[in-house]
């Protein structure tokens, strides 16, 4: 929303922010493991009143340094564990066939 300028939801174009969030007494922020946050700011459209949040350019930062990633950016596709689309079961990592029923991936 704050690079296209337009609201995904209603295609309006009237976005408004960035805005502070707080909780309590301070900013509304992300917890990182040890000090580090990321203080959360949002942008809204005023026709409809979706609101994305965004990490400010410090949050980002840290966030980048000190996040924790679903998925690690050094794996590779094929180190991704996946399902077998025969029975559903998860496979191991860089696997060429499901370990339940044998099938082997293409």
């Amino acid at each position: 929303m704050i690079k296209s300028k337009t609201c995904p939801k209603c295609g309006g174009t009237k976005i408004a922010g960035p805005h502070k969030l707080y909780g309590g007494n301070r900013h509304l922020c992300v917890d990182l493991p040890g000090i580090s946050t990321a203080t959360l700011e949002s942008f809204t459209c005023s026709e409809c009143g979706y609101t994305e949040f965004y990490a400010d350019k410090i949050g980002l930062r840290n966030i980048r340094s000190s996040g924790r990633f679903i998925l690690n950016p050094r794996m590779g596709a094929s180190q991704v564990p996946r399902r077998c689309p025969n029975c559903g079961a998860k496979t191991r990592p860089g696997s060429s066939y499901c370990h339940e029923c044998a099938i082997a991936f293409s």
